[in-house]
């Protein structure tokens, strides 16, 4: 009881050395902890985010640019997978549009006319359920959105009632996208969004729950999925898709496996001129294997209207677009080589593709695309024309000859032809449709698990204040023990060993240790709370995240409660045994005074403002900026060693008593 009395009556009677030993064992253990915590809070979230957006699928299906029949998911292999039509769409709010990512689904109790919506999506729109709402959807049908014929209007729309909120755990957050950002969905009545627009049957994304293989997909897939329709009724073979373009991949193939095969596409060419005569906006046709690379078929229409014979050469001019991003415009010089009736044109149903908003309108003038149509150079003849032939082409031209410009990302062909009945499509496989067969949870949940290790971040990010707090309990300790060197001498006097004065300072300073460390770890997880914070609102442009929540870990908690508590102690201990074998060195060294102390700290500070001047006006490197936080460090130690010696002197507190009592 006599030490135990002894110890408290120390520590209250040197407080001022043990308070900068208490702030610098919380400060420690609650850097340390408040990293470890803001390490796990960070995995866990992005874990808990990757399976709100992806649920349980395992397996994700999905067709890109283009639409798979929803008869496949009759095969067994899909027993327990969920069908989906997505598309993009907008919803009116607060005089903005929204973009949000429209879900047709099946299993989610939506009757036709209503539709749900995610938390997110909720709190943006500030309307409560049994309202209704505006849905803007894209017109473009099964042709690809974007392609260079197709506008990407949202002319198609829906008035829906809000019935109800999914949650995040019900799959309300589902999302494709590898990304942390909360998405804006709306889940509608999939036959509903499938009539919509105008892609009845059809659906463009599975998810699975079981992980289905590329060997198991390729066993039941086959080309009509991705539609692909096949016509044997003529002399040949007729090859055509649903989305108008046949990709590039699979034509390629085709061609291959079939050496009669020949590509045809579609185009709408801005003119066809012959010297002072011009035909505006006429559709042509390109063929493959049908002429030379120079030479043009002419319909007796486009003969009459230009005035041109055989022989004659004509210059087509034409809209290109490398990857779909420049629009330009382009040139092609070609001889008439025959004329021929333009009945034969129209009595060939492929010759020339249907382009919605162009192909599908009563007149010219109502042509809705992307392309730069200039209305007034078309004339009455042309509406005249358009309303007995529509799109049949007027002349027809060599593949060879646009192959290279009139092609794009969707496809190199509208339609091909093989002069037999027995063709070879058994090579074609799904990937050449665009279709991809993806595990993203797998992925997903590795790299959110094994990505950036926000704990090893903030612990780099916090080791100069651990550093700092560290020499912040050196300094005064060693201090302290300085100004009790007559109690150490007395101890030595009545047999006290070094080892037994070094437990009695060391059990003296852990009570400090231990009260601080417990308060320490409490400051660690509002540290947390508030890097979770930032994170999610000041620093959201930096982690394209919509926030993070915090989950504390008792193991982590602890063990970064036990890694404080270690170091404190190590270094609290290593301090106590220095500090007494420099006092018993003392008669051997000199002492520096505290002149030739605060000589040294001005020093370096003056050394410290010099070499960052230099490197903010000159050097500017970052290495060097590091190290003169590193040798800021060392100025505030020495700083700091001054101003304690100072304080603690026996002239300073003689002088501070005397002035006291007066």
């Amino acid at each position: 009881m006599i030490f135990k009395n002894l110890k408290i009556k120390n520590i209250a009677f040197y407080k001022r050395y043990y308070k900068l030993v208490a702030v610098a064992t919380l400060v420690t253990i609650a850097v340390i902890v408040g990293s470890l915590v803001v390490g796990d809070s960070v995995r866990t979230t992005l874990v808990k985010r990757v399976n709100e957006r992806l649920g349980n699928a395992e397996t994700i299906i999905f067709s890109r640019n283009s639409f798979i029949e929803n008869k496949m998911l009759c095969d067994t292999l899909f027993s327990d997978a969920r069908g989906i039509l997505v598309s993009n769409g907008f919803i009116s709010a607060s005089g903005k549009l929204l973009p949000v990512m429209v879900w047709g689904v099946d299993d989610a109790n939506i009757p036709a006319g209503s539709a749900k919506i995610n938390p997110h999506l909720s709190n943006e729109l500030s309307q409560d359920i049994g309202s209704d709402i505006v849905l803007r959807l894209p017109a473009t049908g099964l042709v690809p959105s974007g392609s260079l014929f197709v506008t990407d209007n949202y002319t198609t729309g829906l008035r829906l009632n809000l019935s109800a909120i999914i949650e995040s755990e019900n799959g309300g957050n589902l999302n494709l996208k590898n990304e942390q950002t909360i998405p804006f969905n709306i889940f509608v009545n999939s036959h509903e969004l499938a009539s919509a627009l105008e892609i009845e049957n059809k659906i463009n994304l599975i998810l699975s729950p079981k992980r289905i293989t590329e060997n198991e997909l390729s066993e039941i897939w086959h080309y009509d999925l991705s539609g692909i329709k096949v016509d044997t009724s003529g002399n040949g073979t007729e090859i055509t898709s649903d989305r108008i373009f046949i990709q590039r991949a699979a034509a390629e193939t085709i061609c291959h496996e079939n050496p009669k095969a020949d590509r045809l596409f579609s185009y709408l060419v801005n003119s066809i001129e012959k010297q002072d005569e011009l035909i505006p906006y006429s559709f042509v046709t390109a063929v493959e294997n049908a002429m030379q690379d120079d030479e043009i078929i002419l319909s007796d229409y486009a003969a009459n209207r230009l005035k041109a014979t055989i022989g004659d050469t004509l210059r087509l001019t034409y809209y290109t677009s490398e990857d779909l991003k420049v629009l330009k415009t382009d040139t092609l010089y070609c001889r008439v080589s025959r004329i021929v009736p333009l009945l034969v044109f129209q009595d060939d149903s492929t010759l020339s593709a249907n382009f919605p908003g162009l192909s599908n309108v009563e007149s010219c003038t109502d042509w809705n695309s992307d392309l730069p149509i200039d209305m007034s150079l078309i004339n009455q003849e042309d509406e005249d024309y358009w309303d007995v032939y529509r799109n049949t082409p007027k002349a027809i031209i060599s593949y060879q000859a646009i192959a290279h410009t009139w092609g794009n990302t969707y496809g190199n062909a509208t339609a091909m032809r093989i002069a037999s009945k027995e063709v070879n499509l058994e090579t074609l496989t799904y990937e050449m449709f665009g279709i991809q067969l993806t595990h993203p949870k797998e992925n997903a949940l590795y790299s959110a698990q094994n990505g950036v290790d926000f704990s090893s971040l903030f612990l780099a990010l916090g080791f100069f204040i651990v550093i700092s707090a560290l020499l912040l309990m050196l300094v005064p300790l060693s201090e302290m023990l300085e100004q009790r060197k007559g109690e150490i001498a007395l101890l030595s006097s009545l047999g006290y060993p070094q080892k037994r004065i070094v437990k009695l300072f060391w059990q003296e300073s852990l009570p400090v240790v231990l009260t601080s460390s417990l308060v320490g770890v409490l400051t660690g997880l509002i540290y947390t709370f508030i890097i979770m914070w930032l994170l999610g609102n000041v620093w959201k442009g930096a982690t394209h995240t919509d926030g993070f929540s915090v989950y504390p870990n008792m193991i982590t908690v602890l063990i970064g409660l036990f890694s404080g508590l270690m170091i404190s102690l190590l270094l609290l201990r290593i301090t106590i045994v220095r500090s007494l074998k420099n006092i018993h060195r003392q008669a051997k060294k000199k002492k520096l005074s505290l002149n030739k102390k605060l000589i040294s700290a001005m020093a370096m500070t003056i050394l410290i403002i010099s070499f960052i001047f230099i490197n903010l006006t000159s050097l500017k490197s970052a290495a060097l900026f590091v190290m003169a936080g590193v040798l800021a460090l060392t100025a505030f130690a020495l700083w700091g060693n001054y101003l304690i010696c100072r304080n603690g002197s026996p002239a300073y507190y003689d002088r501070k008593n005397t002035n006291a009592h007066e």
